[in-house]
């Protein structure tokens, strides 16, 4: 089961050594919006959360361009003058592309296309974000043609103020929808699928405080800064990235801190020497905040998808784990990582196999998704129709059970909807209980 579940998972491997590669930065902020879109308070403050994040990171303050309430030529000359300044550096540049303010998508050509919204446009409807907005196809095709080492580009957009929807689109004009993989680029979205996030400038502080950590990757970065937006904001899944990078960059150095315990690294190296799931899980134990913990957890999956005799123990004969709370939250890591790289069958799967195996945590995680239709296989019937009620009173029923196992996401998405905080079915509260019970 568990080998089917993480088939397209793709493990780190070790971090590459920075290079003295050069770096270059465009960062803009949008607040200047008419009426009809709505003005924005934080996107400047972003752009300067940011910026002393991206110094922090190695990059030269001269390389770093700011560009505030950006119209559409100002937005294509910032695009351009970025390719242009990593053409020039050569293939061992790297870019960093940074957009707060208004977005969305709109149907076009019948594929629905992601615009960023420029300052002090009229807008008046979805259907004209393909005439006045800036698509972000373009913004990827026009950097991706520099020929960097990787070109990191971020949306923080999809405002929720945003006051307008098309007929056809409704509500989900005001998000943004995946995008591919595009090799060389990381490409990073604030918010999840279709969904739209509050002007609060919360992604930002979390991403410019990742990004100069030491021994962290770009990409562990980016999924430390993106869990902690998800868990700030109750009933939002995942936001989400397509990760084309062909290697690691580490902007402030792949190796771990200097300031790493000796025994520390003493006892990680034990535990990589024994590569067993009791080694690992002890090392987690024993270090819940260290620098090695991504890759502790990312070992345990491994040995989880090699069928490693040290595995099977943990494995219940109903398919669930059992096990410590650090192998439960090993397997969530390992979800929102699928997640987050838009392996959705193996992300849902993952959260579904640690929240029936009592990680709260997991359960509101999967909920989202369940309304989303991503376990609609489940409510299906012999026709393939799924009845909508059902799918909502079984994400419900989820965020519940994330509630019973005392994840306060979970019970505040309960509370801001006016339901109730367990089920009103006693089979299913003692189902919960002994989910909970310790083991």
């Amino acid at each position: 089961m568990l080998r089917a579940l993480v088939c397209v998972w793709i493990l780190a491997g070790l971090a590459l050594a920075a290079a003295a590669e050069p770096r270059y930065a465009v960062l803009i902020g949008n607040e200047d919006y008419p009426a009809t879109v709505g003005r924005l308070t934080l996107p400047h403050e972003d752009v300067e959360n940011m910026r002393q994040g991206l110094l922090q990171a190695g990059f030269p303050a001269e390389h770093i361009r700011i560009v505030k309430d950006a119209t559409d030529r100002d937005i294509k000359i910032a695009i351009a003058g970025l390719a242009s300044d990593l053409r020039a550096a050569g293939p061992d540049s790297v870019g960093f592309f940074y957009y707060s303010g208004h977005g969305g998508s709109a149907e076009s050509g019948g594929m629905r296309t992601n615009y960023l919204i420029p300052a002090k446009t009229e807008i008046t409807g979805a259907e004209q974000l393909p005439i006045f907005g800036v698509a972000v196809n373009s913004v990827i095709d026009g950097l991706a043609a520099s020929d960097a080492k990787a070109i990191f580009i971020v949306s923080d957009a999809c405002r929720n103020t945003l006051p307008f929807t098309s007929s056809k689109g409704g509500a989900a004009d005001k998000g943004m929808v995946r995008v591919p993989r595009k090799r060389g680029l990381y490409i990073a979205f604030a918010t999840a699928d279709g969904a739209t996030t509050p002007d609060d400038g919360l992604f930002s502080k979390a991403l410019s405080k990742r990004l100069p950590q030491k021994g962290l990757s770009a990409d562990r970065a980016f999924t430390l800064a993106m869990r902690e937006v998800a868990s700030a904001r109750p009933g939002n899944s995942m936001p989400f990235t397509a990760d084309g990078l062909t290697e690691d960059i580490c902007f402030s150095g792949c190796e771990a801190p200097a300031a790493l315990a000796r025994s520390e690294g003493t006892d990680y190296v034990n535990a990589v020497n024994k590569n067993t799931v009791d080694a690992y899980i002890d090392f987690i134990q024993m270090y819940p905040n260290s620098a090695l913990l991504g890759n502790a957890q990312e070992a345990i999956v491994k040995l989880f998808y090699q069928e490693s005799p040290s595995a099977a123990k943990y494995m219940s004969d109903d398919d669930t784990l059992v096990g410590p709370v650090a192998l439960l939250e090993s397997m969530h890591h390992a979800a929102e990582m699928a997640e987050l790289r838009s392996e959705m069958d193996s992300a849902v799967g993952l959260y579904e196999l640690s929240c029936q195996s009592g990680f709260g945590k997991s359960c509101t995680k999967l909920a989202p998704l369940m309304q989303q239709g991503y376990l609609d296989s489940e409510f299906a019937d012999a026709e393939g129709n799924v009845d909508p009620n059902e799918r909502e009173v079984g994400a419900i029923l989820v965020y519940q059970a994330g509630c019973y196992m005392d994840d306060p996401a979970a019970c505040g998405w309960l509370q801001a909807n006016s339901l109730p905080l367990t089920p009103d079915d006693p089979d299913i509260l003692s189902e919960l209980a002994a989910l909970k019970a310790p083991k």
